[in-house]
């Protein structure tokens, strides 16, 4: 049965090959018991192709830097082959997806949708969610690529999908540009959350999820207690990213932009890309970062932006929750910066593996080692991560960072590493095993070397206010010493922190 334009109701929505423009499906309303279920019928694929797709899109982003603005593409995605619009308990599955232009999928003012076993096959965006209502989505195994393996890597420049005068400078080029590639997997515009990705693979693309967060304006001076620190934060938040294989993604991984709460990101693979995690916030926290294998082996090569990094940090940084990376490895070939300049507030960075196969010594950026006392601070943060760590409440303990310099080199210029950081080698030479299940294998001297920490709960700031003393104990993690060093965490000991981290989304259906 082909789908129709708009349908209702059905308990089981099969869709042909359908070639000839959007499918709209609107007012779906299943239960969480019985949800309506949305498939293909035998080997259909759903497309929206756009004759002489990169002439179009970098046209759109011509317009818009004469305008005045930057000269992105994504204010069209709602332009989709599949949309869903106010819908509720709808299970989207094994539905392929071929030549979307600009998008494949798109969630409006929807609750509680899983998407499950999918695969996009070229498109600006995979799966597109906006709207203040949208909430409760899980978007499980599917697949996504934009390019031909490594063509985007090697072969397009950075610049001709995402330059523009404040990037570069570079002038878009309607002629030779491919601001069609300047998408996401998965991209969210002020959705108010409850959003898990699991199990995904993201090669060949240029960004992997990313959400905006237009709507949360809370004044600097608000208080964490204060009752519209509740109402007013109103997007972007409780979001669980774990066991995802990204691999070659030239731009960003993972990128919430502005606000941003209660995020935990864990198991997840990152195979050569260019910057994991950018984090450019203006108010933000809670965000729990740990378990994951990082590795950048072979750079980029072609155009500019082959120095890859881990964070990318940006923004007036007033975070309220604390930024816990933990028990993560990294492993750089060509010298490549963990973090590559300016601040990330609140950051507490504990029990971490970082080797250099290189020594460039650039842990902190190009300029971590240069230490001038008359120097402007901000200009300097231009090329290096912050050194102002009680301003910020930043701390770095039980980590071995293996570079080519000397832990006490950088505290010698003002980075003030906690007692327990060392310079060792973890034990890693090169990644190991297939796939999703692809690890850094750290040494056995790893394995009893972690330094003791605290962890805090989101909901250790409303605990607080009880007047039963008890309360907040429950919202605190006591991280012993002795434990592990880097990824690969005992099964034990993974699962103590999964455990408490007990705010993560609930299923959007039953299972």
């Amino acid at each position: 049965m082909a789908a129709s334009k708009r349908r209702k109701h059905e308990k089981k929505i099969c869709i042909e090959h359908c070639p000839d423009g959007a499918i709209v499906l609107e007012g779906l309303h299943g239960t969480f018991d019985d949800p309506i279920v949305v498939t293909r019928e035998g080997d259909s694929i759903i497309t929206l192709p756009k004759e002489d797709a990169d002439k179009y899109f970098n046209t759109i982003a011509l317009k818009r830097q004469e305008a005045g603005y930057f000269p992105s593409v994504g204010q069209v995605a709602d332009d989709a082959a599949l949309i869903l619009r106010n819908c509720q308990f709808v299970l989207i599955e094994k539905l392929v997806f071929e030549d979307c232009w600009p998008t494949a999928l798109y969630l409006d003012e929807c609750q509680n949708i899983v998407v499950k076993d999918c695969c996009f096959r070229r498109a600006t965006i995979a799966i597109g969610a906006n709207g203040g209502n949208t909430r409760d989505l899980l978007i499980e195994n599917c697949t996504f690529f934009q390019t031909d393996p490594g063509e985007m890597w090697n072969e397009i420049t950075w610049e001709s999908i995402h330059g523009s005068f404040s990037a570069g400078p570079y002038s878009v080029d309607v002629k030779d540009g491919r601001h069609a590639l300047d998408g996401d997997f998965f991209r969210a515009w002020d959705i108010a959350g409850n959003v898990t990705l699991r199990g995904n693979t993201i090669r060949d693309a240029f960004n992997g999820i990313h959400f905006f967060n237009r709507v949360d304006r809370l004044e600097v001076c608000e208080p964490a207690k204060a009752p519209r620190y509740n109402t007013d934060r109103k997007s972007a938040n409780t979001v669980l990213i774990e066991n995802n294989l990204f691999e070659r993604v030239r731009d960003n991984c993972i990128e919430p932009e502005d606000h941003a709460w209660n995020w935990v990101v864990r198991g997840n693979r990152f195979a050569d890309c260019y910057a994991p995690y950018s984090f450019e916030f203006e108010r933000g926290g809670w965000f729990y970062i740990y378990d994951n294998h990082h590795w950048l082996i072979n750079k980029p090569g072609s155009g500019t932006r082959d120095s890859g990094s881990g964070f990318k940090t940006k923004g007036s940084q007033r975070n309220d929750g604390d930024f816990y990376v933990f028990n993560n490895s990294w492993l750089f070939k060509n010298g490549e910066r963990t973090f590559r300049k300016q601040k990330l507030a609140r950051l507490k960075h504990h029990n971490n593996a970082i080797k250099d196969l290189a020594k460039a010594g650039r842990f902190f950026g190009s300029h971590s080692l240069k230490h001038t006392p008359g120097d402007d601070v901000l200009e300097a943060e231009e090329k290096r991560f912050t050194r102002r760590w009680r301003e910020f409440q930043i701390e770095m303990n039980g980590d071995w960072i293996w570079d080519g310099r000397t832990i006490d080199t950088y505290r010698d210029v003002g980075y003030e590493f906690g007692p327990e950081t060392q310079n060792r080698d973890p034990g890693f030479r090169k990644p190991t095993g297939k796939g999703h299940l692809k690890s850094l294998e750290p040494g056995s001297r790893t394995r009893e070397a972690g330094a003791p920490w605290t962890m805090y709960h989101p909901g250790f700031t409303e605990a607080s206010t009880s007047k039963n003393p008890d309360h907040p104990k429950l919202y605190v993690l006591e991280v012993k010493g002795g434990g592990q060093v880097g990824a690969g965490l005992p099964e034990e000991q993974r699962e103590q922190i999964d455990e408490f981290l007990s705010f993560v989304p609930a299923p959007p259906l039953k299972p």
